[in-house]
């Protein structure tokens, strides 16, 4: 009896103290944060660990080893992340030459059709200098926005420039307010145009950084694209100018030069003068990858193939960009990007720790999630129970120093109380609870010290009522004195009574 009273008390204090255990609890304070940067687990998509690639299958060009350019200003741009992979010089203010155009386009596709006819005027070719590129463009040609545009952009056409900018703002000097307000809303601080075609010296000038932000504007629209991505465009016969075709001066989208790169250019822009030597900027596609670059101030010096240093330039940083580097999620929904610290469990001391999110990232080819730094939201060490999927807050995920993202967090997977390891911390934790537990086992001896008493008592009782008993079957036994008296003898009493007769 008394055992079995000890057994029920303690599981009713191992009762209580499990009726108030929250489902998922902060450890004590004082514990020292999760360290999930050093230890995580890496993990591949879907919970597989995720492997360092083999020697043999290392990427030809490296994250960390950026080409050597002749050109003084250069950027290099991932479109989708924003993420910066190379500059050179990309915040000194530079003339950008007939890149210029490219502004020029984007406030003529902003207020006009493509469609609207534009009748040419002689007026239009007064600040056409012989020695700058035109179009062909002759008084009295009339020709749609469309035409005039990749007369624009592809021949690199001043002509096309003055047309446009008369036609749109109704002189080229309006025009040009509004291409600098252009620039001014898109944030570009550092630019400053002074005619619509570029040929201008003073107070004529932009960044790599702005151009770049002047082109993202511009690539917005698909004909913009179409126009600037074209190796040739089909020009109608207008006025005294029959039907013809003019071709685009990037040698990048030219079929017959040596740098051309195929489908990898979508989009492109050339530059020249004196003042601002060889400029270009490109956009570039390829396995999914989107990038934009700029080259400014390269030499003017052909080899013997007619090409530019500007064009190798352009070339090197664009292989260099698609060979070292990919834009992907650098960590998918259902990753396991760290393990957090778990206390009281009977399943371990630690649980995965599950992305919710995805990051999409432009990181160095080969990155693994081994490699990525990741700090929690949390402080210390979670209690369990924990339910698999649980929420366990936030985790900031970075790259060597460069922030990529936060997302949301859960737990990979269920972790049970410890129902022996809980008690235990449970009466350690506070005074209070020590004390009830006291109470308890105060109160369980105090019932054991009845229980043994009652016990004592009714053996006590057993014992006389066995004496008792005893003494009554022995009494019942042993024969009365009147059963012990000798018999009468009758015989002598007759014997006598004839003697005294």
């Amino acid at each position: 009896m008394a055992r079995r009273a000890v057994a029920s008390a303690l599981a009713l204090a191992l009762a209580l103290a499990s009726a108030g255990a929250p489902r998922v609890a902060w450890a004590q304070d004082g514990v020292e944060p999760v360290a999930v940067a050093a230890d995580a687990p890496a993990e591949a998509p879907g919970g597989a660990p995720a492997e360092a690639p083999a020697a043999e299958d290392s990427p030809a060009y490296s994250a960390d080893e950026p080409p050597a350019l002749s050109s003084p200003a250069a950027l290099l741009v991932d479109r989708d992340t924003g993420y910066v992979l190379f500059e050179q010089g990309a915040d000194e203010q530079r003339t950008p030459a007939s890149i210029t155009k490219i502004l020029t386009a984007l406030v003529v596709l902003e207020n006009a059709s493509l469609d609207d006819v534009v009748t040419v005027e002689e007026g239009d070719f007064e600040h056409v200098t012989p020695e700058s590129t035109t179009a062909g463009l002759k008084a009295g040609d009339v020709l749609t926005v469309r035409d005039l545009l990749a007369g624009l952009l592809l021949p690199s056409g001043n002509d096309a420039a003055y047309v446009l900018a008369r036609a749109v703002g109704g002189d080229w000097q309006t025009f040009v307010g509004m291409m600098n307000e252009k620039a001014a809303s898109l944030g570009c601080t550092s630019t400053h145009f002074s005619d619509p075609c570029g040929l201008a010296e003073d107070n004529h000038y932009t960044t790599a950084r702005d151009l770049v932000t002047i082109f993202e504007a511009a690539m917005a629209y698909p004909a913009f694209q179409e126009i600037a991505g074209s190796s040739s465009w089909e020009m109608p016969a207008t006025g005294e100018n029959p039907a013809r075709t003019i071709t685009t001066t990037d040698l990048l989208l030219d079929p017959e030069s040596p740098v051309y790169m195929g489908d990898v250019v979508v989009a492109g822009k050339t530059g020249f003068t004196y003042d601002a030597g060889k400029c270009l900027i490109v956009a570039a596609e390829k396995d999914g990858m989107r990038l934009v670059a700029v080259i400014l101030g390269g030499s003017d010096e052909e080899d013997a193939d007619g090409v530019t240093p500007n064009y190798y330039d352009m070339r090197s940083l664009l292989e260099w960009g698609f060979g070292a580097w990919e834009t992907g999620e650098v960590v998918s929904a259902g990753d396991v990007i760290a393990s957090a610290e778990v206390t009281l469990s009977s399943d371990g001391d630690e649980v995965g720790v599950l992305s919710d999110d995805a990051i999409l990232a432009t990181f160095p080819r080969g990155t693994t999630i081994a490699d990525l730094t990741v700090e929690p939201s949390w402080d210390g060490a979670f209690q369990a129970p924990l339910e698999k999927g649980d929420s366990l807050g936030e985790a900031a995920v970075s790259l060597d120093g460069r922030a990529l993202g936060t997302v949301r967090v859960s737990a990979e997977s269920a972790m049970e109380l410890s129902l022996v390891d809980y008690a235990v911390w449970w009466v350690s934790s506070d005074p209070v609870h020590m004390g009830i537990v006291a109470g308890v086992v105060a109160a369980v001896f105090v019932v054991i010290g009845l229980v043994a008493a009652a016990a004592s008592r009714r053996r006590r009782r057993r014992e006389q009522f066995t004496i008792a008993v005893g003494e009554r079957r022995a009494m019942a036994a042993t024969p009365s004195p009147q059963r012990l008296k000798p018999p009468e003898d009758k015989g002598a009493q007759k014997r006598g009574g004839k003697h005294f007769k």
